[in-house]
């Protein structure tokens, strides 16, 4: 039997797509959508106008997904080329600068609560095991995680243009439906203050209710711009 796809899209994301990222690229990914509508607010309501916009919309968010997520996912293979010089000249070297550098790294990971002392032994044990790579003799390419990664990224960036355009294809009259598409908009912004506060132990009702009155009100300035 098929497994249902939802909890398949669940698993691809909290395996390939840390939380955080996953929280911004859908804020980017929202506003990117909100700042095509408001080409509206130049153009008005014409013969046409509409489907410039659903179309401008489609390739706007197309080409930011394809640029963020590969460019992340190349900074990642960048990060983890310099933890292979880390590691390499931890074990090569083990001097003060390479050894300052590793307690930096680890003060900055899941080790940050040990001591001192202690990240000292964890460092040893690096310099121990003598598994490390030298990055100048590596050719660093992108690997089927990375890629995912940068999947994840365009998936996102590409499936919420649907929700907030839908009102166009769905509601006659356009003004109209420009509200209830800023009334998706606005939700879930709302949605992801709530979420973001939530992480931070924050108060989510406040957040929710900043996140998403800032969205609305950016949204209408953008469309009286006119852009």
């Amino acid at each position: 039997m098929t497994e249902p796809i939802f909890p398949r899209v669940r698993e691809f994301y909290t395996k390939y797509l840390p939380h955080g990222d996953r929280l911004g690229e859908i804020f980017y990914a929202v506003w990117m959508v909100v700042v095509s509508l408001a080409i509206l607010g130049g153009t008005g309501f014409e013969e046409g106008a509409i489907t410039y916009v659903i179309l401008i919309a489609f390739m706007v968010n197309i080409t930011w997904g394809l640029i963020d997520g590969i460019t992340v996912m190349y900074g990642g293979i960048i990060e983890r080329r310099k933890m292979d010089g880390l590691i390499h000249d931890l074990q090569t070297t083990n001097d003060e600068s390479s050894r300052k550098a590793g307690a930096n790294a680890l003060e900055k990971g899941i080790t940050s609560i040990l001591d001192p002392s202690d990240r000292e032994r964890v460092l040893d044990l690096i310099v121990a095991s003598g598994r490390g790579r030298d990055p100048q003799k590596i050719r660093y390419y992108a690997e089927r995680e990375d890629w995912y990664y940068a999947l994840g990224i365009l998936i996102i960036d590409l499936l919420l243009v649907v929700p907030l355009m839908a009102p166009f294809l769905m509601i006659r009259d356009p003004e109209t439906a420009l509200w209830a598409s800023r009334l998706i908009a606005t939700t879930i912004f709302a949605i992801l203050g709530a979420a973001y506060a939530k992480e931070l132990n924050r108060n989510r009702w406040i957040a929710g209710l900043f996140l998403g009155t800032l969205g609305l009100s950016l949204s209408i300035l953008a469309f009286m711009a006119g852009w």
